[in-house]
């Protein structure tokens, strides 16, 4: 994904989310060998890796009023969703 930090500061709406996301699958799938985490399961390891890290040294996110009940239903979701 070409400017992937500018594609992500551009997200203001619904819309804009879920072209990333769909962006981010298509990457996936066209560009394997550019991924780290090829597996599911290396894939949320990894998220909860960085995330635990992040919290602790980034200081520009609010990370104590992001919306976690949403992120996990968004995460659940995307397991049973036909």
């Amino acid at each position: 994904m070409d400017n992937v930090v500018e594609k992500i500061n551009n997200i203001k709406n619904i819309d804009d989310f879920l072209t990333f996301v769909v962006e981010l699958a298509m990457d996936a799938k066209k560009h394997p060998d550019e991924w780290e985490n090829k597996t599911i399961t290396d894939y949320l390891g990894q998220l909860a890796s960085w995330v635990d890290d992040m919290s602790q040294f980034d200081k520009e996110t609010d990370w104590d009023k992001l919306d976690y009940k949403s992120f996990a239903k968004i995460l659940y979701m995307g397991k049973i969703y036909e």
